[in-house]
């Protein structure tokens, strides 16, 4: 018996859960019950939000710009969260740098520069909504990121590790091990650095009995099959060669307990097997993505086949749900199934500085995709405790925090959506931040852990800075535009002959407002037109100089007439709460910008309140155009590591996309990789690699 979920009630699950059994009615529908108010319970800490994220290398050198490009996906008719949230967390948990950026379309784009003071570690990327804050972190997107920093690479040349600890962690099928079942362990073990090592282990009792052994492949990873009594106490001896032996203590057995074990995976489903011994039922209930699709009351062991929920885009997360509302296993499957697009360069080796033409076919129209062309940097190897094996992935690590939520049944929503881009400041909004300063802590067992490879591009990264500071070169990455309010009138000014000054530019150029003095001062009224109406507006309108809120008209006038971008104006109500004004305004809008932007800062500094204060403004990656015939800018040196990064590759109505960049004085094998995902949240994906050569 299992019971379909698209549409769960919410109904309070603990009550539920305790009257259920009493009710006078057959097992069978008692058992339906129990089944739905579990899937519900499970259903209330599931984010209906959910993060992908792309970034433009595997692992960092300090002081490199990371770039990268987001989508949220939204299962739910609720109002779709306009921020996002990306942070950098150190090894602690400690927030190194918080972004906070606008959606738009579910999309968003960023970048921060990695401080050149860095520390070499491993660090966490981690992306949310406010919104997804109210569920447990493992439902955010984040990843381990690994950043080294050359100097500290250069320090330590020459000299001889220590001795090369290992580091070893046991994982149990579902986060479980109940005694006296065999169940299937997943060891990894890794050095300092976190990257995986090829090595060897027994598993003994106190007696000196070998147990069970295992051996890991060269990603770190080792799967074996162990059984034990709540009694035994157990010992695993690692050892692996240039390391010194490791010796680890198991946890012991849970005395009555059941786990999960996955056994057959196909295209149609998965088979599931209850193991273990527990006086009551269970309740097994499985979620795709942000929805619980399927219930099912167990009792005793037994085994099930779970339906995918889209066989399109196989995932599914399966939880085992004591009739208590405990959760007490956990298995997350995937089989990873890819859009293949192809991508190709105009041909296979180039010079330096030359161009690259790059043509990619058979992209879904509605694909979210990036583009990015950077020196190739080898993964590193870093087990992350799933298992890959015929085509399927299965994650042993737990949710620990869903877990508990389950538990607690909790309802209460700490942290509201943000539907709307507020444009003035929130005095309980956290804003954006980053760390500059850090502790000099050289962490001598990681950066001695690294793989040559690692060693050897943080060599060269040493050597291009100091070039890079010799020349006094700097990034030539701009600031993006500054986001624009919705406006009824738009007026650029490139589309106009030339003017003499700002007051004529802004009578010719405007419609649908009127210009006077007042007391000396220059002020504009606009005009509000509507279907039947048609008005002066009573009094002046909001100025904005590049989305700094003016008391007059006096910083407009004395721009640079060359400088101004555009003028616009809104007086429409439509316009004006798009633009969340609408509180803020009775009179309209009337806005400059200019090509320049440096009005912002420079108004800022004199402490004139700033639209969108609190939210970051990513920068526009810049492609060199081709080689300058300028004598002197010809002789820079160009070291870029990164050629080209495109947040949003535009792709036409024949599936195809092109772009083009230049390649730098820099020698050796590049990669051209595109990834995203389709509207659906399939993954896309595809590569090509050219070698870039000194040519006579």
């Amino acid at each position: 018996m299992h019971i379909a979920f698209y549409n769960i009630p919410k109904i309070t699950a603990r009550l539920l859960l305790a009257v259920a059994p009493l009710l006078s009615m057959p097992a069978f529908a008692q058992q339906e019950q129990v089944a739905k108010v579990a899937a519900a319970q499970v259903q209330r800490q599931l984010s209906d939000e959910q993060v992908q994220l792309v970034h433009s290398q595997s692992w960092y050198m300090a002081g490199e710009r990371l770039w990268y490009s987001a989508a949220v996906r939204k299962s739910s008719t609720a109002p779709a969260s306009r921020v996002l949230y990306v942070e950098l967390l150190d090894a602690k948990g400690s927030t190194l740098i918080n972004q906070r950026l606008v959606l738009e379309d579910g999309k968003a784009q960023g970048d921060f520069l990695l401080p050149e003071n860095m520390p070499s570690g491993s660090y966490t990327l981690r992306a949310a909504t406010n919104w997804m804050r109210n569920f447990s972190t493992r439902q955010h997107w984040q990843e381990q990121l690994t950043v080294v920093n050359p100097n500290e690479v250069k320090a330590l040349e020459g000299r001889t590790a220590a001795a090369k600890a290992l580091q070893v962690r046991f994982l149990p099928e579902s986060g479980v091990w109940p005694a006296g079942v065999p169940t299937k362990i997943v060891a990894t073990v890794t050095n300092a650095a976190g990257i995986g090592i090829a090595a060897q282990g027994i598993v003994a009792d106190t007696a000196g009995q070998t147990i069970a052994s295992f051996k890991s492949d060269e990603s770190g990873v080792a799967v074996f099959s162990l059984a034990a009594t709540e009694q035994q106490e157990l010992v695993a001896q690692v050892q692996a060669a240039n390391y010194t032996p490791q010796q680890v203590t198991l946890p012991k057995p849970k005395k009555q307990g059941v786990s999960l074990a996955v056994g057959e995976v196909s295209p149609t489903g998965i088979q599931v097997r209850v193991q273990g011994q527990s006086a009551a039922g269970h309740v097994l209930v499985a979620a795709s993505g942000s929805k619980v699709y399927f219930a099912q009351h167990v009792t005793g062991a037994e085994q099930i086949t779970v339906p995918w929920s889209d066989a399109e885009q196989p995932q599914c997360r399966l939880l085992l749900l004591n009739t208590g509302g405990m959760v007490e296993a956990e298995q997350r499957i995937t089989m990873p199934r890819a859009t293949g697009i192809e991508v190709q360069a105009d041909r296979q080796q180039y010079g330096t500085r030359q161009q690259v033409t790059v043509t990619v076919k058979g992209l879904p129209a509605t694909a979210m995709l990036t583009a990015s062309v950077a020196e190739r940097r080898a993964k590193l190897k870093q087990p992350s405790g799933s298992v890959v094996a015929n085509g399927m992935r299965l994650e042993q690590e737990t949710d620990v925090e869903l877990w508990e939520a389950i538990t607690k049944n909790e309802t209460e929503a700490r942290f509201a959506r943000e539907p709307l881009v507020e444009p003035m400041r929130q005095e309980a909004v956290k804003g954006p931040f980053q760390q500059e300063a850090f502790a000099k802590q050289l962490d001598t067992a990681f950066v001695q852990a690294l793989p040559p490879h690692v060693i050897s591009v943080a060599q060269k990264h040493y050597t291009r800075t100091n070039i890079q500071d010799i020349y006094g070169l700097t990034e030539p990455h701009a600031a993006s535009p500054l986001p624009r309010l919705p406006a009824d009138r738009v007026f650029k000014l490139d589309d106009y002959v030339a003017f003499q000054d700002v007051e004529e530019t802004i009578r010719e150029v405007t419609t649908n407002l009127r210009m006077r003095k007042k007391k000396g001062k220059q002020t504009v009224r606009l005009l509000y037109v509507a279907p039947g109406t048609k008005r002066m507006m009573k009094d002046e309108p909001l100025y904005l100089l590049d989305g700094v809120i003016l008391e007059n008209m006096d910083e407009i006038m004395a721009l640079d007439l060359n400088d101004i971008a555009s003028i616009e104006i809104a007086w429409s109500e439509e316009k004006l709460y798009a633009g969340n004004l609408g509180r803020l305004v009775d009179n309209g809008m009337f806005a400059i910008y200019t090509k320049s932007g440096e009005a912002r800062e420079r108004l800022k500094a004199k402490g004139l309140p700033v639209l969108y204060e609190q939210y970051n403004l990513p920068r526009n990656f810049v492609v060199p155009a081709a080689a300058s015939n300028d004598a002197v800018q010809t002789q820079l040196p160009d070291f870029r590591q990164q050629l080209y990064w495109q947040p949003h590759l535009q792709v036409g109505a024949d599936g195809n996309a092109t772009f083009t960049c230049y390649t730098s004085d820099e020698t050796g094998v590049f990669e051209i990789r595109v990834q995203g995902q389709t509207a659906e949240g399939l993954p896309v994906s595809g590569s090509t690699s050219i070698e870039v050569k000194l040519l006579n």
